[in-house]
């Protein structure tokens, strides 16, 4: 495999060149900057108030690998200090250009220029030479999505194993949603040597349940049951099989890199309040930009129900595990898992095939979602306190 080597040493699989937006009146600006552009990627925050947990997901997006450099497009007057977002990517050794609306004459001055420093900095990207990587060198990210009755007997389970085999070969893989893994406390636990991130641990799986418990509401959508879940303990018995069966090396917070390879739980779960204003996760897109945020060059996305989201720096691997779903989006999917419940192909053969692939995506071949053009990203207002890192 092949990758491009940054300045502060880590290596990218993709080269995009990030356009990002402060605020939602810069987002039209920023758009066109990127649609004009084969390699620009366009992603920011909509809220003109300061928010440190969406400050900490911009500057670690625009510090990704993938990002080969970054144009920051704002307003002039909204809250967040855009100078410090600037000065804390540009610290990674990146290039980061800024554009300011106001004094730059307004959208079509902004946009020429933007257009201009675009098509530059790709020209730039595509001449950065490339260094040999292996995949102890990848953090592999793994999320679910509208997961059914077939998701922890076939695409989480194939996912697990690959999981095993990537933490064998010395990879970092980082695996999320706390609220999805109620009721497998005892399971998890087992699997953590440190008393110290036992604690972490069980202080996350406290507050995701007091969540649910103040929400009266649990992880667990219509969606899901419908394709057969009907507690949260079945969802998250299955939502556990896409973490495989190494030891967790640690818990980290949104925005925290793994200091050493190895399986890591991100805990996105913030502290509630009497308002109930906290949440963990609106939607799958939330979740995905936490896990590229915490340096995830690849993302494994399982479904049962069918998914179709993309992402804007690191390319989404679909694995479907309803035969049913596969036939029926089979564009959108990568893996089709969904053998395993025919009974044609083993949990470890489906395995072995999201291992041939990733390493295949990781070397430049598109996902399905980058080919149909699926650049989603969600970065919602968080309550500092919300977010807190631990």
């Amino acid at each position: 495999m092949k990758g491009f080597k940054r300045a502060d040493g880590r290596i990218g699989i993709r080269n995009h060149i990030a356009v990002i937006y402060t605020v939602e009146c810069a987002h039209h600006v920023a758009d066109s900057i990127a649609r004009s552009v084969p390699g620009a990627e366009v992603f920011g925050f909509a809220g003109c108030y300061s928010d440190p947990y969406a400050f900490r997901m911009l500057v670690e997006l625009g510090k990704h690998p993938n990002v080969a450099g970054v144009i920051v497009v704002r307003l002039g007057c909204e809250s967040t200090d855009v100078d410090a977002l600037v000065k804390q990517i540009s610290a990674s050794g990146k290039r980061v250009e800024l554009i300011i609306i106001q004094e730059a004459g307004g959208s079509l001055s902004s946009i020429h220029q933007g257009k201009a420093l675009a098509a530059e900095m790709v020209r730039h990207a595509h001449e950065a030479a490339t260094v040999d990587m292996a995949l102890s060198d990848l953090v592999i990210g793994v999320e679910c999505g509208g997961s059914d009755a077939t998701s922890g007997i076939s695409a989480n389970p194939a996912a697990g194993w690959a999981v095993d085999y990537f933490v064998d070969q010395g990879a970092t893989v980082i695996f999320s949603e706390l609220p999805e893994l109620l009721g497998c406390n005892d399971y998890l636990l087992e699997r953590i040597a440190d008393e110290a991130i036992k604690q972490q641990l069980l202080d996350g799986l406290e507050r995701a349940n007091e969540l649910g418990n103040k929400l009266e509401a649990f992880a667990v959508s219509s969606g899901n049951e419908q394709g057969g879940l009907t507690t949260i303990e079945e969802k998250s018995l299955g939502a556990l099989c896409k973490a495989g069966t190494k030891p967790i090396n640690g818990i980290i917070r949104p925005g925290q890199r793994p200091s050493r390879p190895g399986l890591y739980l991100l805990d996105k779960v913030g502290r509630t309040n009497s308002q109930l204003s906290t949440h963990y996760e609106e939607n799958d897109n939330d979740g995905l930009v936490t896990l590229i945020a915490s340096g995830a060059h690849i993302l494994l996305f399982t479904t049962g129900r069918g998914s179709v989201v993309g992402s804007v720096v690191s390319p989404v691997i679909k694995i479907c595990g309803n035969p049913l779903t596969c036939r029926r989006m089979a564009d959108n999917m990568d893996i089709k898992a969904g053998s395993i419940i025919e009974g044609t192909r083993t949990v470890a053969e489906i395995g072995l095939e999201i291992v041939e692939k990733v390493a295949l995506v990781a070397d430049g071949k598109p996902t399905q979602a980058e080919l149909l053009g699926h650049k989603e990203y969600y970065i919602p207002y968080k309550p500092s306190r919300a977010c807190e890192l631990g």
